[in-house]
């Protein structure tokens, strides 16, 4: 049980940390009145903010907090211009990277690919998965650890395939601080990141990442295929 002490940490933060949300009592009428001080402490340090958007969205994106969109769009919100995206899409990344080591830390024997061609898929794959919005980024994470793809390409597919979504989440806080200084909405502006997503979405949907799939049949009939045992981490 000591052996596997940073595992049951892990799996512990994340329940804990996902429930604590699901049973949050803060209202929205709580919630809007916090806007302007923090809007304008957010003005008065804006590399202090960045520097707390980047932190925030890297630890929660590690621990599989269930609703990242109010990270990116609080970052949209409180950051002018493209600094809010850059600063949820890095932090967003390299939380996913953090889950994904350690991920692959537990799994004793990550499963081999078959065969060169099915090599490329599974990077091709990868991006896919994150187009999509209706993927979870925990199973994205832990899929790459089990087909053992390198950090490279993990980080490089994330920060491709997580963009789309994260920039129209940061594109609807701007709309809505815009809409809260002055009234007014960039109708045009907004239609353009939705344009983008549904087009990213349906080219998750067109099958690069069925080819994982395809993998996972092959791997269950071949007579090497087995469980996936985890390896526990070393203690003190």
């Amino acid at each position: 049980m000591r052996s596997y002490r940073s595992l049951i940490f892990y799996v512990a933060a994340v329940v804990i940390l996902s429930a604590a949300y699901l049973a949050s009592p803060m209202s929205r009428e709580t919630v809007w009145l916090l806007f302007p001080g923090t809007e304008a402490m957010a003005q008065a340090n804006p590399l202090v903010t960045a520097l707390l958007f980047l932190v925030a969205s890297t630890v929660l994106a590690f621990l599989a907090f269930p609703s990242m969109p109010i990270i990116y769009m609080a970052a949209g919100f409180y950051m002018d211009g493209f600094g809010g995206a850059a600063v949820a899409l890095l932090g967003s990344a390299f939380g996913g990277l953090s889950a994904f080591l350690f991920y692959r830390k537990h799994i004793r024997h990550p499963v081999a690919l078959l065969n060169q061609p099915s090599a490329r898929s599974i990077w091709l794959s990868l991006i896919g998965l994150r187009l999509s919005p209706l993927v979870p980024a925990p199973l994205v994470n832990f899929l790459a650890a089990v087909f053992d793809v390198s950090p490279l390409q993990y980080l490089t597919t994330s920060l491709l395939g997580s963009a789309p979504l994260v920039m129209f989440y940061w594109q609807i806080g701007q709309q809505g601080h815009r809409f809260m200084s002055d009234g007014t909405l960039h109708w045009q502006q907004f239609s353009g990141y939705l344009v983008i997503l549904v087009l990213s979405t349906l080219l998750s949907a067109m099958g690069p990442w069925r080819s994982v799939l395809n993998e996972l049949k092959q791997l269950k009939g071949s007579p090497q295929s087995g469980t996936l045992p985890l390896q526990p981490a070393s203690g003190p």
